[in-house]
């Protein structure tokens, strides 16, 4: 049995039902509820720039290993839908969560996962999450996430990108949740939906179980195990 199981968030504990990983989509959107945060509208010359903004920091189209300020993000956002305002720092809070808001509208957990985490409880087996979060999103608005999906109690070990500076499948992360459970990496089990999971667990020295909910044919990107739910974990895993 593992000393401690570490998970991704978002696919692999929580589903954002409605909302693509992808989320280019929803861009015009969201900007215009940023624009509302300070009573404006956009024109489509300030949409379309927005947008330029936030393609550049888009992981699905620009992967990056270093993690950025979540300030420094959207005051370059605010100056590119050139706001009027010679205070754009009064701006950013209001505006980070009306950006952010359009994504969260439905976050839920998926139904083997409450009984997967309740199991490691009742076995006394520690469970950290790590989660790579979209544009530096804050750490208040993924404990929103958690609470949202009835996960709260998952908080106290719950470390991000923005937290840790480096971005999956850097090994930075990984060795940092161990540290902050009080085990080594190779006594963990890491489980996650996405390469970059089972990437990064390996790198760390933990071993990695990819959750795979897709009905394509499950991937080779080097798991130990793989899974279709969480509740198909081997007994000997997840301390049954």
């Amino acid at each position: 049995m593992f000393q401690a199981v570490g998970f991704d968030l978002g696919e692999t504990l929580i589903e954002y039902e409605g909302v693509a990983l992808d989320w280019q989509g929803e861009y015009p959107r969201a900007l215009a509820a940023v624009a509302s945060s300070w009573g404006d509208s956009l024109a489509p010359a300030q949409i379309e720039a927005g947008m330029a903004v936030l393609r550049r920091y888009n992981t699905r189209l620009a992967p990056r290993r270093h993690e950025v300020d979540c300030a420094l993000l959207f005051a370059e956002l605010l100056v590119a839908l050139d706001v009027r305002t010679q205070d754009v720092s009064a701006l950013l809070d209001p505006a980070i969560d009306a950006f952010f808001s359009v994504f969260q509208r439905r976050a839920r957990p998926y139904l083997d996962a409450a009984s997967s985490l309740a199991t490691l409880a009742s076995a006394d087996v520690p469970v950290g999450v790590l989660t790579d979060v979209p544009y530096a999103m804050p750490r208040r608005l993924v404990v929103a996430d958690l609470s949202a999906a009835g996960l709260v109690e998952l908080e106290p070990l719950l470390l991000t990108s923005v937290e840790v500076g480096r971005r999956k499948p850097d090994p930075a992360g990984f060795v940092a949740l161990a540290e902050c459970i009080g085990c080594s990496p190779a006594a963990m089990l890491f489980v996650g939906n996405e390469e970059k999971d089972i990437l990064g667990a390996k790198a760390a020295g933990m071993t990695a179980a990819l959750v795979w909910r897709s009905e394509a044919p499950i991937p080779a990107w080097g798991q130990d195990l793989s899974v279709t739910e969480l509740e198909q974990l081997p007994p000997t895993v997840v301390g049954r």
